[in-house]
C-alpha cells in the first residue's frame, strides 16, 4: 500500500525466490498449540578478475517472489515515518496486533532499592514482560541481580547466586532464565557464563568458557561453540548439562535464524532483541573452514539436508533470516548471495552487485526484505542503504556514516554515531535527528535526546508512534543511560546507587 505522494514512485525490483521447505511447520504448529512462545572468501574466478557462483541466478524486475510464510501480514504503510515535530497525517495499516502506543509524560518513577547500592563497575538492567531484571556488581566483582515488578516497584528477589568475576560483560533475560557473562580473566584466559532460574534467583549451572568462545542461547539449548576442545556444543538451558556435540576442529563461524516476528518487539541501540521467539525457527547455519555451510538443528545439532561447499569464508557478512541465507562475499566486485535453507543445494540468486570500488555492509533482515550499506570508493560520507525483496526500494536511500540498520517494522532506523535517520516503508528518507532513536515494536519508537552512556546523567525521551508526531515524554534524571532497558510501557535503567522505572502508557 503506498503512502501519499508515493502513487508515482516506480516499482523496485523484486527477487525470485523457490518456495521454501519448511521441515519445522509441524513442531511449530504443535508448540503453538501447545501454548509455547540475536578471511577474505575468493571463489571461483572469471576473466576479467571478478567472480560468479556457478550456476547462481541474477534476478529479474519481472521475477515474483512466492516466498512461504508461517503468517499472513500486513505491512506497515500510509504517511512516511518520520521523527519530527510534524509529520503528515494519512492511514497507517500496521502489522498484526500491533497499534500507535498513547504515549503519555513519564510518570514519576519507581525506585528499586538493591542491598548493596549499584556502582560504575557493572551495571545492566533487562525487561521481559512485567518483570524487570536488574544487575551490578559491587567493587569485589560480586554480581547482584534483582528481580522486579514493573507495575509497582516491588522486589521479587535478590540473588547474589552469580558469585564473583573480575569483570562482568551482560545479562541476558529469556523466559525461564537469566543468563550471566563476565568479562575474561586475564590469568586463565576464560570466563564464566551463568544461569539462574529466573522464578526465584536460584543458580541453575555455572559454566567456565574460553575467552574467544561464543554462547548463542535458543528456546531450550544454548550453543557454545568450544575453541579449546574443537567442538560445537549443544547445553541444555535449564540444567547446562551437554545435549549434543558436534566436531568443530577449524573454528567455524555460527549464524543463528531469525524471523519476520524477532524484529517485531522491543530492540536496543544496534537492534539486538530484547525478546525474540527462538521456538519459530530453531536452525542455525554453521561456516566452516574450508567455506562449507552446513544447516543444523539447535535442539539435536545433526545436519538438516546437504552441506554446500564453496559457500562462504568465516569472516564473510552472512543473515540467516526468514528461511534465506545470504552471504556477502569479500571478493571484488562484492556481491550478496541468498540461498534457501530448506534446498541449501540448490542455485543462489545474486541479490545485489556493487560497482566497481564500492564496498557491501550491514547486511540486516528488515521484515521479508534485505537492508545493507553500499559505501561508493570506500568513502562512508557516501553510504547508500538499499533495501530488496518483496516490496523492495526502487531506490536506494542516501545517508551518511551508517553504523547500523535497525529494523522497525517495514521501516528501518540508519544510526550513525550521533543521529538517526528513519526511512520509510516505501523508501522515503526522513528528517536526520540528534540522539538515538530505538524499536519498541513494529510500530512505535523511543528517541533519547543524546548517545547511552555509562555516566550518571539525565536523557530527554520522545515517543514516536508510526506515522505521528514525536511526543515528548520528560527526562530520564540522573540514570547511567547505557544499562536502560525498555518495552512498549516502561523504561528501566541503573541510577547512582539504585535502580528506576518509569512508566510512559496509563
Amino acid at each position: 500500500m503506498a503512502g501519499p505522494g508515493d502513487e508515482d514512485r516506480p516499482t523496485a525490483p523484486e527477487i525470485e525466490y523457490s518456495d521454501p521447505v519448511d521441515p519445522w511447520a509441524t513442531a511449530e504448529a504443535a508448540a503453538i498449540a501447545a501454548g509455547g512462545q540475536p578471511g577474505g572468501y575468493t571463489p571461483h574466478p572469471y576473466p576479467g578478475g571478478t567472480w560468479t557462483i556457478p550456476g547462481a541466478v541474477e534476478a529479474t524486475a519481472e521475477e515474483e517472489p512466492p516466498w512461504k510464510r508461517r503468517r499472513t501480514w500486513l505491512w506497515a504503510a500510509g504517511a512516511t515515518v518520520v521523527v519530527a515535530t510534524a509529520v503528515t497525517a494519512a492511514a497507517v495499516i500496521l502489522w498484526p496486533g500491533v497499534s500507535p502506543i498513547d504515549f503519555v509524560p513519564l510518570a514519576e518513577p519507581r525506585r528499586v532499592t538493591p542491598s548493596v547500592p549499584v556502582t560504575s563497575a557493572f551495571a545492566d538492567t533487562e525487561v521481559l514482560g512485567d518483570r524487570a531484571y536488574l544487575a551490578s556488581a559491587d567493587d569485589n566483582g560480586t554480581l547482584r541481580v534483582v528481580a522486579a515488578d514493573t507495575t509497582d516497584g516491588s522486589t521479587l528477589w535478590e540473588s547474589d547466586g552469580a558469585g564473583q568475576a573480575t569483570t562482568w560483560k551482560s545479562m541476558l533475560a529469556l523466559p525461564d532464565v537469566v543468563l550471566l557473562h563476565s568479562g575474561p580473566d586475564s590469568a586463565t584466559s576464560t570466563s564464566r557464563v551463568v544461569a539462574l532460574n529466573a522464578e526465584d534467583g536460584k543458580r541453575l549451572w555455572d559454566k567456565r568458557i574460553g575467552s574467544y568462545d561464543e554462547v548463542r542461547p535458543g528456546a531450550k539449548t544454548v550453543l557454545w561453540t568450544d575453541r579449546e576442545t574443537k567442538r560445537l556444543v549443544g547445553i541444555g538451558l535449564s540444567d547446562g548439562a551437554e545435549k549434543w556435540t558436534q566436531a568443530d576442529p577449524d573454528s567455524s563461524a555460527i549464524h543463528l535464524s531469525t524471523t519476520i516476528e524477532d524484529l517485531a518487539g522491543p530492540a536496543g541501540t544496534a537492534g539486538r532483541s530484547f525478546s525474540p521467539d527462538f521456538t519459530d525457527d530453531e536452525r542455525f547455519v554453521q561456516i566452516d573452514g574450508d567455506q562449507t555451510a552446513t544447516v543444523r538443528d539447535l535442539n539435536t545439532g545433526k545436519a538438516v539436508g546437504d552441506p554446500l561447499p564453496s559457500v562462504a569464508s568465516t569472516s564473510d557478512e552472512i543473515v540467516v533470516h526468514n528461511g534465506r541465507l545470504y552471504v556477502r562475499g569479500s571478493a571484488a566486485p562484492q556481491r550478496i548471495l541468498s540461498y534457501d535453507l530448506g534446498r541449501l543445494t540448490e542455485n543462489p540468486v545474486i541479490v545485489h552487485t556493487a560497482p566497481p570500488n564500492s564496498s557491501l555492509s550491514k547486511l540486516t533482515p528488515c521484515g521479508e526484505r534485505l537492508c545493507f550499506v553500499q559505501t561508493e570508493s570506500y568513502d562512508r560520507t557516501k553510504d547508500r542503504v538499499f533495501a530488496l525483496g518483496r516490496n523492495g526500494w526502487p531506490e536506494p536511500v542516501d545517508v551518511p556514516e551508517v553504523e547500523d540498520l535497525v529494523p522497525v517494522g517495514d521501516a528501518v532506523l540508519a544510526v550513525g554515531d550521533e543521529t538517526t535517520t528513519l526511512i520509510g516503508a516505501s523508501g522515503r528518507k526522513g528528517r536526520t535527528e540528534q540522539g538515538v532513536t530505538v524499536r519498541l515494536d513494529a510500530g512505535n519508537m523511543l528517541r533519547f535526546s543524546d548517545g547511552l552512556t555509562t555516566s550518571v546523567t539525565d536523557r530527554a525521551v520522545w515517543g514516536i508512534p508510526l506515522g505521528e508526531s514525536a511526543v515528548p515524554l520528560g527526562q530520564l534524571a540522573d540514570v547511567r543511560s547505557a544499562s536502560c532497558s525498555w518495552n512498549t510501557s516502561v523504561i528501566t535503567c541503573a541510577a547512582e546507587k539504585d535502580y528506576v522505572i518509569y512508566r510512559f502508557t496509563d
